[in-house]
């Protein structure tokens, strides 16, 4: 072990993550010219997570922190936070690797640079690579990794690892532990009105597993419902979600079922009162309009794909034309109406599928 003060804190939330960490320290190790200090952040681990990380943090050439914590990402990266000993922290999935050896020499260079140039609080993520099974090219994946590089708060994902240095992590007052999801976003939120989240010169691959299993539509529907439903402050969805996700929301083969998350909401509109129905709705509406420039982008990325670009070589044309011509419209009261109805109608549609094989539902 090497007893060098680190360059980089990095924080790893663990759950059940014995699969991963093997190839995580190894990949880890194999980074060259920076010092590392690792924090496993363990939320009460089943299958063996906690004895396999206590066994490979004896053979790393860096210190491996092992600590026990509530579950929950929040809570256990800011107890990692807590005991982390280098000033600039990079909190990380399990699932994510660095193919690049240099990456972090590069993220710890870029970073040094900014403080050079006055720059105090710091904030960044890194490019993002996604890894399939199945090696044929795929808009849907080119699509994402392309938005991940974008300069707009609301694109910035967990996924991407966030490194900060102590100063930004404290102003943001670390992550939100409210719900045991969307820390990611909540910290970017918490951060961008006075901080630019900067993107690194390196590129962090993340597992597309979660994806291949559960489809990736489906999974980005639901990451959206989730996202738009916080916005609209509905706290009875979040405390009815988890039970109905684990409980109801998967096929045999691992599919995500969307019709009981859909049903479900459903049921909870019918339940709400009038006025808070109609304060959803409109918030709802708000939302969608103000993703319409998505749409614009899917152009701009499925002209690089068919090009043969990287998602990094995206020129963004269209997105120019719409932040010229169209955002204005889509953030009016009109826009949020006419979206509105069009989820509305995309609501009833998806309940009335399941319909024609006996389980009917009116939204």
């Amino acid at each position: 072990m090497n007893s060098t003060a680190p360059d980089i804190t990095i924080i790893v939330p663990l759950l059940n993550e014995a699969c991963e960490l093997p190839e995580l320290l190894s990949a880890l190790a194999g980074q060259q010219g920076v010092a590392l200090e690792v924090i496993l952040c363990d939320g009460g681990s089943t299958d063996g997570s906690q004895q396999i990380a206590a066994m490979l943090a004896a053979e790393c050439r860096f210190p491996v922190k092992l600590i026990r914590t509530e579950r929950g990402r929040g809570k256990q990266m800011n107890a990692g936070a807590g005991v982390a000993t280098a000033d600039l922290l990079l909190f990380l999935h399990a699932d994510s690797r660095f193919e690049e050896s240099h990456a972090l020499l590069k993220a710890g260079d870029y970073y040094r640079s900014t403080q050079a140039s006055g720059t105090e609080s710091f904030a960044a993520r890194f490019g993002l690579h996604f890894r399939r099974s199945e090696p044929t090219p795929s808009l849907a994946y080119f699509y994402y990794e392309a938005k991940a590089r974008l300069p707009r708060p609301d694109c910035i994902r967990g996924d991407q690892g966030f490194l900060l240095n102590r100063k930004a992590f404290r102003e943001a007052g670390g992550f939100d532990e409210t719900l045991p999801f969307l820390e990611d976003l909540r910290l970017v939120a918490a951060t961008a009105p006075q901080l630019k989240w900067r993107l690194l010169p390196a590129t962090v691959s993340s597992s597309a597993r979660r994806f291949e299993q559960e489809g990736l539509l489906e999974r980005q529907i639901l990451n959206a419902i989730i996202v738009n439903n916080t916005l609209a402050g509905w706290s009875i969805f979040f405390e009815t979600l988890p039970d109905l996700y684990r409980s109801h929301c998967r096929s045999t083969g691992g599919k995500m079922l969307l019709f009981p998350i859909l049903d479900g909401i459903s049921r909870l509109l019918e339940r709400a009162s009038a006025e808070w129905r109609r304060s959803f709705w409109r918030s709802t509406g708000r939302h969608v309009a103000a993703n319409a420039w998505q749409l614009f982008y899917w152009l701009d990325t499925r002209h690089a794909f068919r090009s043969g670009n990287k998602p990094e070589e995206v020129q963004p044309c269209w997105l120019d034309f719409y932040q010229r011509r169209l955002e204005r419209f889509f953030q009016s009261r009109y826009a949020a109406i006419l979206a509105q109805m069009a989820v509305r109608l995309w609501l009833r549609w998806m309940l009335f599928i399941p319909g024609i094989r006996g389980t009917r539902r009116t939204a």
